[in-house]
């Protein structure tokens, strides 16, 4: 896709590489991020494993997901997610969904994940809960009233676990959002582990917000990024079809 916001479209191309290669998504999940230009769209890719994400395969959604420009391609039946987050959460610029390893068995057992690490501080605010599939649904998110209802289950916090299925995470850019995702991964696998050694000390709201403050800021969100583009395989941006220097953060 020849897109307006170019810049925007090599950031979500990178993105989708970096969630592969960090072990995020693998065949499933996906990554958008709202439109610069128009608030009222969203960038997502059609329906690809993210590892094969291409800059063409980047489309233009409405927040009631439907496609600004019909093509032959197809799209991800969860998009719903993030049109339904973007609809309720003004602020949030951008949306994963994965179903990381680490957290799945959070999702399946209904146990909480709180934070126990520095990163895992980015979720002080809390981590929803969504079980609101449909009557007649198949643990996918992939209708309007499910898209609405996580949503709702979000609410202010910047993640939520889903039931048998995985989790979302959003953040106010594409960084933020890809961080989020990494860490509360992380944060998971570290709060199982520390279980087996003893009683996890968690950290509480008031130092969480304190504490969270330093991933939010442009140096440390730009070093992450840096860190995460080092570690992609060599001729990734031919493949993915972007300019060898088109995968800058900011």
């Amino acid at each position: 896709m020849s897109d307006r916001e170019t810049k925007l479209v090599e950031q979500l191309v990178t993105a989708n590489r970096i969630l592969a290669n960090e072990g995020i998504v693998d065949v499933f999940g996906h990554i958008s991020v709202r439109s610069e230009s128009n608030p009222e769209e969203f960038l997502l890719s059609v329906s690809r494993s993210p590892a094969a994400v291409r800059a063409a395969d980047i489309q233009r959604y409405r927040l009631d997901c439907s496609p600004v420009v019909e093509i032959k391609e197809k799209h991800y039946v969860e998009r719903v997610i993030h049109g339904g987050i973007y609809q309720a959460r003004p602020d949030v610029k951008s949306v994963c969904h994965s179903h990381s390893d680490n957290v799945l068995p959070y999702a399946v057992s209904g146990e909480q994940i709180k934070p126990v690490i520095h990163m895992g501080t980015l979720f002080w605010e809390g981590i929803g809960w969504f079980d609101r599939y449909d009557a007649d649904g198949n643990l996918l998110v992939s209708t309007p009233s499910e898209g609405k209802a996580l949503a709702e289950s979000l609410g202010k916090c910047r993640g939520a676990v889903l039931k048998n299925h995985g989790c979302v995470v959003i953040g106010e850019n594409i960084i933020a959002a890809v961080m989020a995702a990494v860490y509360l991964d992380k944060n998971a696998q570290i709060q199982t582990q520390s279980a087996i050694v003893g009683k996890p000390v968690f950290i509480g709201p008031e130092m969480g917000k304190i504490a969270s403050r330093v991933f939010h800021s442009p140096l440390v969100q730009e070093r992450a990024w840096g860190y995460w583009v080092a570690r992609l395989p060599k001729g990734w941006e031919v493949d993915a079809g972007l300019p060898l220097a088109g995968h800058a953060g900011s």
